[in-house]
Order: C-alpha cells, then sequence, then structure tokens
C-alpha cells in the first residue's frame, strides 16, 4: 500500500470513529441506571478473570492490598460506595475491616450483593478468590470467602449525587475508618466541581480523624458499556482527582496508575512524574482509558492545648 494510500485509509478510519462517537448518546440520570445496568452482565463482562481485563483486575487486586495493608487505621468499619456488585474489592479489607457497610443506588446492585451473602449468587467469583487468597498466602481460599460474607453487616442503598448520602433512609451510619468508592463519582457527576464536591461531602461525614479513602476513577473517557447499553463517564483527568483529594483535606496520597490501552501499570508518589503517558482523546470508551487508584488519609483534628 502506498504512502498517500494509508493516510486516506488513516483519515477515513478517524472520522468514522469520530462519527460513531458523536452519535453515541450514553444514559445520564439514576433512573437510567436503575432501568438498564445489568449487575451480572457487568460482572462477567468486566470481572470474569479469564475476560480482557483481566490484567487489569488482577493488578488492581494487587494494589488494593498493598493500599490497605499500609493504612495508618487499618481495621475497624468500612464503608464501601456504589459497589457495582463487585464484592472482590472487598476480599483483602475482610481480613482487618470486620464491620463493612456496602452501598449503591441500584437495588438490582444490592441484591446481587445480598445473594453473594447468603452464598447464592450465579455469578462464579472462585478464581477471583483463589487469586487473592494466593496474594495473602492463604491456601484455603473458602476461608476467606466465609470470611467476608461474615464481614458485610448492612446492604444499603445511596446516592452520591444527593446532599445526604443515604436519603430518605434515617438509619444512622457511623463515620468508619475507610471508605473505598470505585468507578462511582466520576459515573454519577456531570462536572469536575460536582466530582469535588461529592469527594468533600464523602470525607467530612463518614470519614474519621485519620481514616482514609481509597478511590478507583475512569480517566479521561467519556462513556463506557456493557453489551448494547452505553454509560455517561465525568471526563476528568488525573490532575483533578488530586486537587479534589487535596481540596477534602486528604493527605499522604498514594497515587497508582493503569494504562488499559498499553496494559503498563504507573505507580506514583505524592509529587511523582508519569512516565508512562495515559492517551488523550475527545471520546473515549473504557478500553482507550487509564484507570487511576488513589489513597487519601483524612488529617487528624488539631488539639489546642491551653497557655
Amino acid at each position: 500500500m502506498s504512502i498517500r494510500n494509508c493516510i486516506v485509509f488513516l483519515l477515513l478510519a478517524f472520522v468514522a470513529r469520530n462519527t460513531l462517537c458523536q452519535n453515541i448518546t450514553p444514559f445520564f440520570t439514576a433512573a437510567d441506571y436503575q432501568q438498564n445496568f445489568n449487575p451480572l452482565e457487568y460482572l462477567d463482562v468486566y470481572y470474569n478473570l479469564s475476560s480482557q481485563h483481566s490484567d487489569f483486575n488482577k493488578w488492581s487486586l494487587v494494589e488494593l492490598k498493598a493500599l490497605i495493608e499500609k493504612l495508618p487505621n487499618g481495621s475497624g468499619r468500612l464503608l464501601e460506595i456504589g459497589s457495582g456488585g463487585v464484592i472482590s474489592r472487598l476480599i483483602s479489607a475482610a481480613h482487618n475491616f470486620t464491620q463493612i457497610t456496602v452501598c449503591d443506588r441500584s437495588e438490582k446492585v444490592l441484591d446481587e450483593v445480598r445473594a453473594f451473602v447468603a452464598n447464592n449468587s450465579t455469578f462464579d467469583w472462585s478464581s477471583t478468590f483463589r487469586f487473592v487468597a494466593d496474594l495473602h498466602g492463604e491456601p484455603d481460599s473458602a476461608k476467606m470467602e466465609t470470611q467476608l460474607r461474615g464481614a458485610i453487616k448492612d446492604i444499603r442503598k445511596c446516592d452520591v449525587t444527593q446532599a445526604d448520602l443515604f436519603a430518605p433512609s434515617t438509619a444512622e451510619v457511623p463515620a468508619v475508618d475507610l471508605v473505598l468508592s470505585a468507578f462511582t463519582l466520576e459515573y454519577a457527576t456531570q462536572t469536575v466541581a460536582d466530582f469535588s464536591t461529592a469527594l468533600q461531602r464523602i470525607t467530612d461525614r463518614f470519614i474519621k480523624p485519620g481514616g482514609a479513602i481509597i478511590l478507583i476513577v475512569s480517566l479521561e473517557e467519556t462513556y463506557w458499556h456493557i453489551n448494547n447499553n452505553t454509560f455517561h463517564t465525568l471526563f476528568i483527568k488525573k490532575s483533578h482527582v488530586e486537587a479534589a483529594l487535596k481540596a477534602a483535606g486528604l493527605e499522604d496520597l498514594d497515587v497508582r496508575e493503569f494504562n488499559l490501552q498499553s496494559h503498563q501499570p504507573v505507580s506514583l508518589t505524592e509529587n511523582a512524574v508519569v512516565s508512562t503517558p495515559v492517551p488523550t482523546c475527545e471520546r473515549c470508551d473504557y478500553d482507550a482509558a487509564g484507570v487511576l487508584i488513589a489513597k487519601g488519609v483524612k488529617r487528624m483534628r488539631q488539639i489546642k492545648i491551653p497557655a
């Protein structure tokens, strides 16, 4: 093929891709999510360790274990905001966090979590438990399943777009030692300012002083798919997430990044420079984006001692 023909082919491919992207209308609202999100389809597409996303899943489980082990308050109460039915993110945490609350705005998701706790989920998590058990040097993965089922004490509805996360419920939810939230704030909010506001509310209300948050955020994408359904994502950059964490009063940041396009992980400290760039685009789908895992610790209250 001549150079000229190559250039023409690339231009046509670019135009076709942009046309396809612009014709996609993602679901935006909570009502859309309730109606169209199928947790079992989601788990099968993204969390089956034999799927095309297995590299990311294994990487994220390794990083979650490492971050949890480094927490200053690495035990006690944990609140997961935006479960998606993905119980694998809680396996390592259940070693030390014996009071876990799981929340999501979809009743179908909450039913899937309840099914796991009752040991009648139709999704097979066995290979994931074996993988995490190997990370912990635990020969009996079934023991870790039992441990997690026992640690999940509360399953309830929540919505990060509300000022009161659990409204209209009036049941008290105490502050926790760790908040874990994955692919939630950027899926639920419409602007970077909304993302930052939601994170600030969560930090102020639910994290104990000295406690921490672990966020998993999809970077620089505008929509994602489950089979024939397309869902909104806020286009957000790593710098936006870091700024939101700092604005919420979180410190001791530990940020790790995974390039989904090249499958190259990048680990960062608070002031590190990214050595592997994440691709940028106007309209990206899930496979063209990067994913960030970030940990931040809430500042301890300063006690003034009288002179």
